[in-house]
């Protein structure tokens, strides 16, 4: 037991942050129910073959209960039914067991330092013990030698955290990047070739449709795997057909103003290949743009582009565009420079937080309930 914690009068404030990042909402109601079935076994079940008892669960559902008091303090009743916490409990144990395996170490002064700096066991800014002893036996209905111990495997987590992410780095050009996509803006003049405006000419023979069906019968197959008659789904067929052929005569449009983009200007090429010439407002990443959708790949697109230089063939499910930018707006380089340092923390947790999630699962795999 960590006396020398219940008995110091002054604190340090140090907040590690441990399990805010790492480790999701926990729940402790259900308990019973989660360990009720498994109380005729001697074993609660194992991790990378090793024996989990059911009293190691049972500590274990109490740790992600107390941690999510933590986090959540009054308001955590409210992740009830967002939570699995049989799923946590098991989590929590798997990757205690890989912090082990990694020799791992928390000294008592840490967990002490921990402790001592979580803001409700302060009374007047400073460790107060009654205080702690008190909401440990009502609050958190924890033995103080158990609940140091939840907070040193926690500590051991967050460390196991930091060596799964350590060495990460992120480029100043996705740095960049992600400041554009939130503030530059496009406007861009376009060409496209939809495949409904071919549509409407497309006036398929029988004898057509019959063939494409005969070629295509896979992509006719019915709930059960066959393929049904022709006569019974002849319009089907017809649909397809028109829609196969549409975009075939859309691209092969989209073609020929590329090939006239060569020698010609975008207005010229256009013209020469019965094309109108289009222009957006401005627009943002993941913006909509009138008549066209979702701006993703316009706004890639764009990006990329030299100033009068036109994309190549951009392909959407609606048929083809080819577009040249005509106006950028929205980047502020001293506003840049600004945040860069933020934008690079943010995208660097996130890569962590991605990393740690792929080890996460594949320790996950190792559970064995």
């Amino acid at each position: 037991m960590l006396k020398i914690l219940r008995n110091k009068k002054t604190a340090k404030k140090i907040w590690i942050g441990l399990g805010l990042i790492i480790m999701p909402a926990f729940i402790f109601w259900g308990l019973g129910g989660a360990i009720g079935g498994k109380s005729e076994k001697k074993y609660a079940g194992e991790i990378s073959g090793k024996k989990i008892s059911n009293q190691e669960l049972i500590e274990s559902f109490s740790a992600v209960k107390n941690l999510l008091l933590m986090q959540y303090g009054e308001n955590f009743r409210q992740v009830i039914n967002d939570t699995d916490l049989e799923s946590q409990a098991w989590q929590r144990l798997a990757l205690a067991q890989e912090a082990k395996k990694m020799k791992i170490e928390v000294l008592d002064r840490e967990v002490i330092e921990k402790i001592e700096g979580f803001p409700f066991f302060l009374r007047n800014g400073k460790f107060d013990n009654r205080l702690y002893n008190d909401l440990l036996r009502y609050t958190f209905r924890t033995q103080p030698r158990a609940f140091e111990e939840q907070i040193r495997q926690n500590i051991a987590i967050s460390k196991l955290y930091g060596k799964i992410t350590e060495g990460l780095t992120i480029d100043e050009s996705r740095i960049r990047e992600d400041y554009e996509k939130a503030n530059q803006e496009f406007s861009v003049y376009y060409v496209a070739t939809l495949a409904d405006d071919f549509a409407k000419k497309i006036k398929p023979k029988e004898k057509e449709l019959k063939d494409y069906f005969t070629k295509n019968q896979g992509a006719f197959k019915d709930e059960k795997s066959l393929i049904p008659e022709f006569k019974s789904i002849k319009q089907k067929v017809r649909e397809a057909f028109i829609r196969t052929e549409s975009l075939k005569r859309a691209e092969n449009k989209i073609g020929q103003f590329a090939q006239e983009l060569k020698s010609r200007e975008f207005e010229q090429a256009a013209r020469r290949c019965g094309l109108k010439v289009r222009e957006t407002g401005f627009f943002k990443f993941a913006e909509t743009i009138n008549g066209i959708g979702v701006s993703d790949i316009f706004w890639n697109t764009a990006r990329n582009l030299k100033a009068g230089e036109p994309s190549t063939i951009i392909r959407l499910p609606s048929g083809f565009y080819i577009i040249k930018v005509k106006d950028i707006s929205g980047v502020d380089e001293k506003e840049y420079n600004e945040r860069k340092i933020i934008i690079k923390e943010s995208l660097l947790n996130q890569k962590k937080q991605e990393k740690f999630n792929k080890f996460l699962a594949d320790t996950e795999s190792k559970i064995n309930r």
